[in-house]
């Protein structure tokens, strides 16, 4: 029997958040407004997505909570790109 490969609809599974790294609570994690998705459905606690500021830089981040309109996404900064860590993950790095 051939298996057929399933194709899958990235734009049903990839979700790009915008982050200010800066501004990080006292978890290290960012809350982000996800009311203006357009495309991707809303992230849910245990999604990974894809955290961007406004310099082009980010990571990978893990959603650990939703509270309406906002997801609470927990930064991977191993997966960081775009230059050094930015203050947010250095503050959480010496805790």
């Amino acid at each position: 029997m051939r298996e057929e490969a399933q194709l899958t609809d990235v734009v049903e599974r990839e979700v790009v958040l915008r982050a200010d790294f800066d501004l990080l609570d006292e978890d290290g994690c960012a809350w982000i407004s996800t009311r203006f998705l357009r495309g991707a459905a809303p992230p849910r606690e245990g999604d990974t997505v894809y955290l961007l500021d406004n310099q082009s830089r980010g990571c990978v981040g893990r959603v650990d909570r939703v509270q309406g309109w906002y997801a609470c996404v927990c930064p991977d900064w191993s997966t960081w790109t775009g230059g050094p860590l930015p203050s947010g993950a250095l503050r959480d790095q010496r805790a």
